[in-house]
């Protein structure tokens, strides 16, 4: 059984190996500050997540996890703030395609350092793995409403649902986004 302590040690794990690693790929200052995390039942997931939806297109990116541990992460940068992200690593000279890569990759690693950090402060010892990433220009309440739609749909119960909100320092000033991470947790979940 997992306790709201150890999962407060694993999510500061998460965040300083996401920091760690999209800093270094980006070459630039990242943060990947928490803003909340709770355990809420599947069903409760489509009104909260209302809370959550901007108004406006985002570039989401989204990443599924198999495995020993299983959820989802999703990253949504509004449109404006991925394409600087985008053309700040690529420059003049990436085209669509080259920055849905970028930002794929973003997702990659993101999602790569979640496992690692939550595995080593869990102590988790079996695999855990990433989906491709997939990147899609979306409204971001209806995606994470379809995404808690899914949970639900899967017969998930308590749902870990940890919301960090992402800086990213760029000459022409800070970009922005924020990262959804949906963990199902079994039997009664936290303690």
């Amino acid at each position: 059984m997992v306790t709201a302590e150890v999962l407060q040690e694993a999510l500061s794990a998460v965040q300083k190996e996401c920091e760690a690693a999209l800093s270094q790929f980006l070459a630039t200052e990242v943060a990947f500050e928490p803003k909340e995390w709770a355990q809420r039942q599947a069903d409760e997931l489509l009104s909260v997540l209302y809370s959550f939806a901007e108004p406006s297109q985002v570039r989401a990116i989204a990443v599924g996890i198999y495995g020993q541990m299983q959820g989802y992460l999703i990253l949504l940068l509004p449109m404006d703030d991925a394409d600087r992200i985008a053309a700040f690593v690529l420059g003049d000279e990436g085209d669509e395609s080259l920055r849905e890569s970028v930002l794929a990759e973003l997702g990659n690693l993101a999602t790569a350092r979640l496992l690692m950090g939550m595995g080593k402060a869990l102590r988790l010892f079996g695999e855990s793995l990433p989906t491709p990433p997939e990147t899609r220009v979306d409204f971001s309440g209806a995606l994470l409403q379809s995404l808690a739609v899914l949970l639900l749909a899967q017969g998930q119960g308590n749902i870990l649902h940890a919301l960090w909100q992402m800086r990213v320092r760029l000459p022409d000033g800070t970009a922005h986004g924020s990262g959804h991470f949906f963990l199902p947790l079994w039997g009664e979940g936290l303690k």
